[in-house]
C-alpha cells in the first residue's frame, strides 16, 4: 500500500469533511484542544510545523495567533487551496509550503520546531510509524506534538450501532470497503499509537477523543440544528476516559 494523497479530490474533500457537521465538530474540538495544551508553551512567533496539513484549517488560525507555520502536504491541490485561502486571510506572510511526504521532512533541513501539528495523517499512510519518529526530530526537545488520527474503536462502534455486522475486523481494512473513499481505511488502535509514540521518546501528556456524541446520535438532524450545543457537550466529554475512547477519532498530545 501507498501513502494516499488527495490530489483530484482536494474539492470534494472540503466539501464533503470541511463543509459538514461532523468537520465542523472535529475543528472546533482540535482548536478547543490546541488553545489549550499546545499554543501556551509557544513563544512569540513560535514555529509550528504543520505537517499533513491539507487545506490549512487549523494552520490558519495558528498563524492568526502570531505564528510561523509551515504546512506540508503529500497533495499539490491541497496546498495550492491552502495558500488561496491564508492569502484571502491576509495571513500569506507567516506561511511557508512544502510540498511531499513527510518522511521526507529531514531533506528540507528546517528543524527544529516550537511545536508540531499532524491531524488525521496516519490513517492514510502505508507505515505510521516512520513518520512518528519523524515528527519527534522536528521538535525542539520539550517541544509539543497534537496528533490526532481515525480511531480503530471508533470505527468498530459506528459499524456496530448502525448494524453494519459485516465490516468488522479484517474487513474493516479491505478493498471491499474502500469504495467509501472519504472514510479512512486503516484506523488506528489507541494502545499501538501510544507505544509506537513512547517507543520514539514521546511522553503522553493527555489524551481526548474528538467526535465523541455526533456519530452516534439516532436522530441525525441533531447534527445541524444543534450544532452549537453538541460542539459543547463533546468538549465537556472529550476528555473522560469512557467517551475518548470511542471517538472517531483520538487526539494525543505529546511532549518531546
Amino acid at each position: 500500500m501507498n501513502d494516499i494523497s488527495f490530489d483530484g479530490r482536494a474539492a470534494k474533500f472540503a466539501n464533503n469533511i470541511y463543509g459538514t457537521s461532523k468537520g465542523q465538530v472535529r475543528e472546533a474540538v482540535l482548536w478547543h484542544l490546541l488553545q489549550q495544551g499546545l499554543l501556551p508553551q509557544l513563544p512569540l512567533a513560535g514555529r509550528v510545523l504543520d505537517a499533513g496539513g491539507g487545506q490549512g484549517q487549523l494552520a490558519r488560525r495558528v498563524a492568526a495567533a502570531g505564528h510561523q507555520v509551515v504546512l506540508t502536504d503529500l497533495s499539490q491541490e491541497m496546498l495550492m487551496l491552502a495558500q488561496e485561502q491564508a492569502e484571502h486571510a491576509g495571513l500569506a506572510a507567516r506561511f511557508q509550503y512544502i510540498h511531499g511526504p513527510i518522511q521526507a521532512l529531514a531533506e528540507q533541513q528546517l528543524a527544529p520546531f516550537d511545536a508540531v501539528i499532524c491531524h488525521a495523517v496516519l490513517e492514510w499512510l502505508a507505515d505510521p510509524e516512520p513518520v512518528i519518529a519523524e515528527l519527534y526530530q522536528q521538535l525542539k526537545p520539550g517541544g509539543r506534538l497534537s496528533l490526532a488520527f481515525f480511531n480503530y474503536q471508533g470505527a468498530e462502534l459506528h459499524n456496530l450501532v448502525a448494524g453494519n455486522f459485516d465490516n468488522l475486523g479484517e474487513a474493516m481494512t479491505t478493498k471491499k470497503t474502500r469504495r467509501v473513499r472519504m472514510v479512512p481505511q486503516h484506523p488506528l488502535h489507541n494502545d499501538r499509537v501510544i507505544a509506537m509514540a513512547e517507543a520514539v521518546g514521546f511522553t503522553v501528556v493527555e489524551q481526548a477523543g474528538v467526535r465523541v456524541i455526533h456519530d452516534y446520535l439516532r436522530d441525525k438532524s441533531l447534527q445541524r440544528t444543534q450544532l452549537e450545543r453538541l460542539i459543547e457537550l463533546e468538549l465537556e466529554f472529550c476528555r473522560k476516559p469512557l467517551y475518548r475512547d470511542i471517538g472517531r477519532y483520538t487526539h494525543l498530545l505529546l511532549q518531546k
